[in-house]
C-alpha cells in the first residue's frame, strides 16, 4: 500500500508528493506543468529516491523497470484528463 502526503503545491505548476511508505530512503513523486508555448503546457513528472544504504540502492534497482509502466500509464491519464478539461481546477471550488 502506498501512502503519500502533500509537500508542496504551486497551483498550476507543482504539485510534490512525499512517499510515507516504509522504505529503505526518502522519495518523492513531483508533477509539474511548464509553458511550452502558443498557451500550451507540458507535463513533466520525476520520481526523486533517496537511498539509504545498500538495501536502498537495491530496492530502487528493483523498481525501476516498473516505473515507464506506472509512471507512463499515470502521464497518458492525466493528459487525457486535460484534453477533457477535467485539469483546469482554478474554477472549483475547494472541498467539492
Amino acid at each position: 500500500m502506498d501512502f503519500w502526503r502533500v509537500e508542496e503545491i504551486e497551483p498550476g505548476r507543482l504539485l510534490r508528493l512525499r512517499a510515507e511508505m516504509r522504505l529503505p530512503g526518502r522519495a518523492w513523486l513531483e508533477m509539474r506543468a511548464l509553458p511550452a508555448g502558443d498557451g500550451r503546457s507540458r507535463y513533466q513528472q520525476r520520481a526523486v529516491f533517496l537511498p539509504r544504504g545498500l538495501a536502498g540502492h537495491a530496492y530502487w534497482g528493483a523498481v525501476t523497470p516498473f516505473h515507464a509502466v506506472v509512471f507512463g500509464g499515470m502521464a497518458r491519464n492525466i493528459a487525457r484528463g486535460v484534453e477533457r478539461g477535467d485539469g483546469d481546477l482554478s474554477s472549483r471550488s475547494e472541498g467539492r
